[in-house]
């Protein structure tokens, strides 16, 4: 169709130079000129007895108004205030001798120009033209561009110019080019502006014109067409326009500029008048409306569309600034104090230009701001393919604080649209993140947004931040705000969505490595899936076996995933497109390895498999998955025995293969510094009380994570039974290890039911899980309850129980299940793996400063120690001073980093503890009496004799010492039985400064 467009508008050119239709030529010519090259033309009219058109058919005018140059202007070169000559003609013979003689004329008189363009009706061949073009430039220094008949027809054959060749070639309708995919009321207002004659002059003009040009900047299909709306809006930019429509207008023409043309450089003026009007204005509005151009222009400056200075755009920035801050100082209405504040958030955002000059950020963009449209980039930044860049704001911390005056002043202004600051706060939730009060402002503002749009609108703004912090790697944080959505979406019209994010929560915990907690809510999202959605429902129980393979249990990982795969072939589209369903690869993969190991151990690994393989029907799909893997070399699973095949996978699970193929089971897993071990015998009853404890346990360890609970770095072992239906929970410490604290517990299962039973038992299992952990938490029982509280309030009881109890959603899975869950013969293989696969991102042992601890309170803590201790051993430490023995030890402690308050600490432990051995008569049971002799001075010249202080017995003695001093310096609660002093000894060094904190002191020693 487009290639007929442009034959018809040929002949018609051709046409018309056949009846000489010399003025129409130069009128088209003309129209053309100023839709695609540039806006600024005057008819060079004259009589030849006064001089004639001097060879110019029409030429461009002198303006200061910026943006007058087109699309084609720009391609060609040309700059706004460039001097250009027009010339056109219908000769046919000896065309180039015609437009050397024009050029030649152009240039004897008149103003002078930079380039030439010259349209034809006759075309003219590459080679020549390309001559011709080389002759003016090494003659004249001018450039010379030419348009033949066929350049010109291909100008016009293109939908936005069509008009000038149906005006002026009479051209019939039936070779109107395509229209792009545009709507139907676009077109209809295009037509009617293009014919109308009418001046615009009104605030009904600027509605009218302004809907279609933000059209025309905000899609790709309308963006041909913005030099002509921003023609027709221009009037309104003239002094003579009324103030406030002479803004608007000017509003939009930047914005088309930016987003629809991307260069800000046409008019870079009307960035500066519109900035330096709003710094006076007091006009929340219009200095809302600057914010967003000033952030343009520094935008625009990262890519090279502004000419404005890094200099000018910081400048602007502390002018507005200021002024909203001397605004804000006369105490507004609360409407207009909430529009100042955003504004002041936008500011305090915005790149600081200055540090970036002098700290060495690069902020440059390579991509043009037209590369991509506004909603095709807030789109590409939602889903990670455009990140922000990493350079500093003015000041996020003042952002945060202008959000939390808004938050304040929301409730005297109920009617303010909170979706702004809501969606302001999504875009920049990477930035954000790490800011203290992130997370009780994103609360707030997504509660009134659910009061004035809905709780999915507030949905929808906790997936997008979820999602960002996905795509950042920043799972734990990224959870939370999920937690927060889908929440939300529990209602009845939820559905899919409702579904997608407990899928989105199972990938969370399994990238965190908590795939117990993964299990469970893959198993929930298979259970909520609805009959509008059958193709979900394969996808949670997906996630479920995925989460089973990464724990070693390759049994319930077979039959979950036959499970799925005979579900996925008959409700999905396309079932066994890859490409359309991205998670098939990675299950084939883990039932192709299971398979591989299952055929070196043979029966009954190999039954349990091959059944499984054989019932979903995907023989022929394994081998040819398996085959494709091989084409890159052989699977690494094919060089191995069995032998080395378990340990191999041991290494990486943590656990042998099919570790839920004998008679006990366990989930063994890292988080925040303790080796977590969760066991249960591996029958039903158990294996579902047993699971949901672990799935509680990692949820609620995930939760707590960004509070802090200050675990001691150890080793938790949980033995998980079940119990009757409505028993109480039964959760006791039993003997353990210097180094492994060990629990026994009870949990009821579940046998009906109804809502008391499941609220019943999750709040067991939750008790169940609090106790184990405050057990090895060093927070003292205030702050512990106070951080409990807190992520009660947060909503842990709905997070660790969501939708269903555990055991339910297992029950369903698992009914199908043909064999049982263990097998008759016993596991072939030892699980005494001492390995332990390491802890998820964010949830590794924190290095940050402990809760409770302040360096000025650590350093007192020291200097007391430095006093003290001193004063009530005078007699001990004057001989130790005499002792050359001492001296040495002394100075072979100091080697090893231990800190003069450390050997103190020691030799006040050593010294007490002889004098009680061999020289008091109270009891060891007389508590009130040992303390006092701890703390008292010694006698005078009776000292404790030199050779008491050995170092072995300072080591011992420091040990025993720093448990008390954990208490009393930091306040720490120590309440494992036996203590891990190991674990107390790394978490003071750690995060206590133990290690480290010290004071300037005289050596007592």
């Amino acid at each position: 169709m487009v290639e007929q467009t442009r034959a018809e508008i040929r002949f018609a050119l051709n046409q018309l130079a056949a009846r000489n239709g010399q003025h129409e030529f130069e009128t088209l010519s003309r129209m053309l000129a100023r839709a695609t090259v540039t806006r600024s033309l005057l008819p060079a009219t004259g009589p030849v007895a006064a001089g004639g058109d001097q060879g110019r058919d029409f030429e461009t005018y002198h303006t200061e108004m910026a943006g007058q140059t087109q699309r084609l202007g720009r391609e060609l070169g040309m700059r706004d205030g460039d001097g250009v000559s027009f010339t056109c003609t219908l000769q046919q013979d000896n065309i180039g001798s015609k437009i050397r003689g024009d050029v030649e004329s152009a240039l004897a008189d008149g103003t002078a120009v930079r380039f030439i363009l010259a349209y034809c009706e006759v075309n003219i061949p590459v080679a020549r033209r390309h001559d011709l073009q080389r002759q003016v430039l090494n003659k004249h220094g001018v450039r010379l561009e030419i348009f033949d008949g066929n350049g010109i027809a291909e100008l016009l054959a293109h939908h936005a110019t069509f008009w000038i060749a149906e005006q002026y070639l009479h051209l019939p309708g039936r070779a109107l080019p395509p229209p792009p995919d545009r709507p139907g009321w676009y077109e209809a207002d295009l037509a009617r502006w293009r014919t109308t004659t009418e001046p615009v002059l009104s605030w009904g003009h600027y509605v009218d014109l302004t809907g279609c040009l933000r059209y025309a900047y905000l899609t790709r299909e309308g963006r041909e067409d913005i030099p002509f709306w921003l023609e027709r809006l221009a009037p309104l930019l003239d002094e003579d326009a009324p103030g406030l429509l002479r803004h608007a207008a000017r509003h939009q023409t930047i914005i088309a500029h930016h987003l629809g043309l991307g260069s800000m450089r046409p008019v870079d003026h009307l960035t500066s008048a519109e900035i330096d009007s709003a710094a006076t204005s007091t006009d929340p509005n219009l200095i809302a409306d600057a914010v967003v151009i000033l952030l343009l222009t520094c935008a625009a400056r990262a890519r090279g569309e502004t000419s404005h200075t890094a200099d000018r755009i910081m400048e602007w920035n502390r002018t507005l600034t200021a002024h909203i801050d001397e605004l804000l100082a006369g105490h507004p209405y609360p409407g207009e104090t909430c529009s100042l504040l955003e504004s002041l958030a936008a500011l305090k955002m915005q790149p600081d230009l200055d540090q970036v000059g002098t700290d060495g950020y690069q902020y440059q963009s390579v991509d043009a701001t037209t590369d991509f449209t506004l909603n095709e980039r807030l789109q590409a930044i939602a889903e990670n393919g455009l990140a922000p860049f990493d350079v500093p704001s003015v000041d996020r911390s003042g952002a945060m604080d202008a959000f939390a005056r808004l938050a304040e002043t929301l409730p005297d202004a109920p009617l303010y649209p909170a979706e702004h600051a809501s969606r302001f706060l999504t875009l920049h939730t990477p930035l954000l993140v790490d800011e203290p009060q992130f997370d009780a402002l994103v609360d707030v503002f997504d509660r009134q947004l659910a009061v004035s749009m809905g709780g999915d609108a507030a949905a929808d703004k906790a997936l997008d931040r979820a999602n960002a912090l996905f795509k950042a790697d920043r799972w734990l944080d990224g959870l939370r705000h999920l937690h927060r959505a889908r929440l939300s979406l529990v209602h009845g019209e939820a559905g899919a969505r409702l579904v997608e994010a407990t899928l989105a929560t199972a990938e969370a915990y399994q990238r965190l490595r908590l795939y117990a907690a993964a299990k469970y809510y893959g198993l929930v999202a298979a259970a909520l899936t609805q009959r509008d959605n059958p193709d979900l429902y394969p996808q949670g129980l997906f996630k479920a076996a995925a989460a089973d393979y990464h724990q070693a249990n390759w049994v319930s990982s077979t039959q979950l995933t036959r499970t799925a795969l005979t579900a996925h072939g008959l409700l999905a589209e396309q079932a066994f497109d890859f490409e359309r369903h991205p998670w098939l690869a990675a299950a084939l993969f883990e039932l192709a390895n299971t398979r591989a190991l299952a055929n070196k151990l043979g029966a009954p690994y190999t039954d349990l498999v091959d059944e499984a393989i054989a019932d979903a029907g995907v023989s022929g799909l394994i081998d040819s998955f398996v085959e494709g893997l091989s084409r890159s070399g052989p699977p690494w699973w094919q060089r191995m025995d069995a032998e080395q095949h378990v340990a191999h996978a041991a290494k990486q699970l943590g656990d042998p293969p099919f570790a839920d193929a004998g008679p006990h089971r366990r989930i063994r897993f890292q988080c925040l510094g303790v080796i977590w071990t969760v066991e249960f015998d591996n029958r039903e009853p158990d294996v579902a009380v047993g699971e949901r404890f672990a799935a509680t346990l990692q949820i609620t360890l995930a939760h707590l994570a960004s509070a802090d609970p200050a675990l001691l770095p150890t080793r938790v072992r949980v033995f998980v039974t079940a119990g009757a239906p409505d028993s109480d929970l039964a959760t006791e410490q039993v003997d353990g290890t210097p180094t492994e604290t060990c629990f026994r517990c009870t949990l009821a299962v579940i046998d009906h039911r109804g809502p008391e039973v499941f609220n019943a038992v999750a709040q067991q299992t939750l008790a169940a899980v609090t106790t184990v952990i405050v057990t090895v938490s060093a927070l003292p029982d205030d702050r512990w309850k106070v951080l409990l509280d807190q992520v009660f309030e947060q909503g842990l009881p709905s997070i660790t129980t969501f939708a269903m109890p555990y055991d339910v959603a297992f029950h369903g899975a698992t009914r199908n299940h043909r064999l049982h869950l263990s097998l008759d013969d016993p596991q072939p293989f030892t699980s005494d793996i001492a390995t332990c696969p390491d802890a998820g991102p964010g949830l590794d042992f924190p290095d940050t400063p402990g809760p409770g601890y302040a360096p000025s309170h650590s350093y007192e803590e020291v200097r007391f120690r430095y006093e003290d201790i001193p004063r009530r051993m005078r007699p001990t430490l004057a001989a130790l001073r005499q002792s050359p023995a001492f001296a040495d030890t002394v100075a072979a402690l100091r080697d090893r980093g231990w800190l003069d308050w450390h050997i103190l600490l020691a030799v006040h432990s050593v010294a007490k503890n002889a004098r009680f051995r061999y020289r008091s008569t109270c009891s060891p049971d007389d508590v009130e009496a040992v303390r006092d002799l701890f703390l008292a001075p010694e006698p005078d010249d009776d000292p404790v004799p030199p050779r008491f202080f050995s170092m072995s017995a300072l080591e011992q003695a420091l040990e025993v010492t720093l448990p008390a001093s954990a208490r009393t310096m930091w306040k720490l609660a120590l309440r494992q039985r036996p203590l891990d002093i190991h674990a107390v000894k790394r978490l003071t060094i750690t995060r206590y400064g133990w290690a480290r904190d010290d004071i300037e002191h005289e050596d007592p020693f």
